[in-house]
């Protein structure tokens, strides 16, 4: 059969259909893309450090509040080992508070002033001192406690609770009031020692002027009245919480050495804070060592909740002191600025209390 012959061009093939070849394109040098080395970093997770820190925070405020809940429980088991001048004064039964109005107080060495509602009021010193006596008799160890209503109080002057014994009548015992603001604290009357024990004769208030001798700076004090207070719970935690929020301006010996309480305080701060953080890692670990023996593993780290118990010690410690910085800083106001030079010197009671003349030949570092 000729190729005329067929009616298709498949016939002439036998038929068979005829297979048409598949082409591929193939890529061009400009389509192949370029090796690189670089790997592209995983974006970053949104919220991760949140997701870290906040459970954290809010696991060691737990620890926090536990320990102090702990700490306090273990300060009431042992109060009496740590503070054993306190145990003529508890146990005593059933002892009523006793309040006395400022206009019962007598002057004793006073150089001018009154009575004005009920109150004594104190407008000048007698060669730099005021003191006012109430007489009357009671057992110091059914008041460990004693707290004067005073108003007008400076940091020019300090304040002194006197006391007479019925054992020992020629001789006056004191110890030294501490301030917060204008007004004085409950004073815990247990550090007087022996010296406060028997019968009290006598009870007094002294304002005595610093070294600057500015009695008070002139300004009028008020005498309201006192409160003798039998021993209780709530009296020593108050005690320890107005120790705790007044501390005595200028103690700060160095920016890292500060008392934190006056001399006859009960507890120092310090070591409080130190053992709340302590304490506070030492539940936490116990929490998380019960929750793995139960097969549940933490979200953080421990060390992520142990920074966080020392953020909260530092800021518990810290926040007890502002009331003192404020406090300083009004006083150093008072004191010193806008003031010429000769004045700023006899207004330093550091250097007044070393020598008469405040040592005003050598020039002050302000």
């Amino acid at each position: 059969m000729e190729l005329g012959d067929c009616a298709r061009i498949s016939d002439c093939f036998g038929g068979a259909p005829v297979q048409r070849p598949t082409l591929t394109p193939q890529p061009s040098a400009m389509d192949t893309p370029e090796p690189t080395d670089r790997v592209e970093p995983p974006p970053p997770e949104s919220g991760q450090e949140r997701r870290v820190w906040v459970p954290a925070l809010k696991e060691a405020a737990l620890a926090f509040g536990g320990a102090a809940t702990v700490l306090v429980m273990v300060y009431v088991v042992i109060f009496r080992i740590l503070h054993p001048e306190f145990l003529p004064f508890m146990d005593r039964g059933t002892v009523a508070t006793q309040s006395f109005p400022g206009s019962q107080f007598v002057p004793v060495r006073f150089g001018n002033g009154g009575y004005e509602d009920g109150a004594a009021l104190i407008t000048e010193y007698q060669d730099g001192a005021a003191i006012l006596e109430l007489r009357l008799r009671f057992q110091a160890e059914d008041y460990p406690f004693i707290k004067f209503d005073v108003a007008g109080l400076t940091t020019w002057s300090d304040a002194f609770v006197f006391w007479q014994v019925a054992s020992d009548p020629g001789t006056v015992h004191r110890l030294q009031l501490n301030r917060s603001w204008d007004e004085v604290t409950q004073v815990a009357m247990p550090y007087g020692g022996e010296n406060y024990r028997g019968e009290v004769t006598h009870l007094a208030i002294g304002f005595v002027s610093d070294p600057t001798d500015h009695d008070n700076n002139g300004n009028p004090i008020l005498l309201k009245g006192v409160e003798l207070r039998p021993y209780s719970g709530w009296r020593v935690a108050e005690q320890i919480f107005e120790d705790w929020t007044n501390p005595p301006l200028w103690q700060g010996y160095s920016n890292n050495k500060v008392r934190g309480i006056h001399a006859n305080g009960m507890l120092f701060p310090n070591a409080v804070a130190n053992l709340l953080v302590v304490t506070g890692v030492l539940l936490a670990g116990l929490w998380r060592l019960r929750n793995r023996l139960r097969g549940r593993l933490p979200n953080v780290r421990m060390l992520a909740v142990a920074l966080c118990l020392c953020l909260y010690g530092w800021g518990f410690n810290d926040a007890l002191r502002w009331h003192w910085r404020v406090a300083q800083l009004m006083d150093t106001q008072e004191r010193y600025a806008g003031l010429p030079l000769e004045e700023r010197i006899y207004n330093n009671p550091i250097r007044c209390g070393r020598r008469d003349d405040c040592f005003e030949h050598l020039l002050p570092y302000f």
